[in-house]
């Protein structure tokens, strides 16, 4: 049975909270220029990374851990960034190796005593990591957090949870904004993340939804339990830009 997001890799999905507005004001916070050397840390389809290069000029290493990501942002062919397999809580590069470590909806799924400490290494003194992550708004029942956890494999953590592993880890100049979710914005920022594939995304999802059963099956399973989410789930999660400096 496909987790969450083994649904969405397996057809080229990425999502993260706040959209490309997130992710510019991640940008500004990073103090990302051209000269730069950038890490993005779960690249997924390779949207964000080539927006990051967009936007600023910088070199991007977009890595993901899942195969058929890298795949399908290697399909865009976009030059002066680089994508490869990686694993945020073992990153295969030297200590020092770079100006800005970034990511966003991704560190939540990862064990953060690991991964954290491994953005420090590879990032140069003076560097910047920036993460955009779900948080939570308020304190919520064990019902909120239990639907969470089954329906998309993650805990969120609080700010106060977040400035704490920051901290652990050796960053200094430690910073955050968090915010609730605007769903209009939200549902444009889904967009512009899908725009360069929407339609062979949808090409992948109808190809195997109809001749892969685990994936039909897993499908299903995740639709019935969105038709069971607690009353007021929505309401108790949000995003966080925590950025700190090496």
């Amino acid at each position: 049975m496909y987790g969450y997001f083994e649904i969405q890799a397996k057809v080229g999905i990425t999502k993260h909270m706040g959209g490309l507005e997130a992710t510019k004001k991640l940008l500004e916070l990073c103090q990302v220029d051209k000269s730069d050397q950038v890490l993005v840390v779960g690249s997924g389809n390779g949207v964000s990374a080539i927006k990051i290069h967009e936007f600023t000029g910088c070199q991007v290493t977009g890595i993901d851990l899942s195969q058929d990501m890298v795949e399908r942002a290697r399909e865009k062919h976009a030059p002066g960034i680089e994508f490869q397999v990686g694993d945020a809580e073992n990153l295969n590069f030297a200590a020092d190796s770079f100006d800005v470590v970034l990511s966003e909806s991704v560190t939540g799924f990862t064990n953060k005593t690991r991964s954290i400490p491994e953005y420090y290494r590879v990032l140069k003194s003076g560097g910047y990591l920036g993460l955009n992550e779900v948080t939570w708004m308020y304190n919520p029942s064990s019902e909120i957090k239990d639907y969470y956890r089954r329906v998309m494999g993650i805990n969120p953590d609080s700010r106060e949870s977040w400035l704490s592993l920051l901290e652990e880890a050796g960053f200094k100049d430690i910073n955050s904004l968090v915010r609730a979710i605007n769903y209009r914005q939200q549902v444009v920022g889904d967009l512009e993340l899908q725009s360069m594939d929407f339609f062979r995304i949808w090409g992948r999802f109808f190809r195997l939804y109809f001749k892969d059963p685990e994936y039909r099956r897993s499908v299903h399973r995740l639709s019935r339990e969105a038709l069971h989410m607690p009353r007021g789930f929505d309401r108790y999660f949000g995003y966080g830009l925590y950025v700190g400096r090496k």
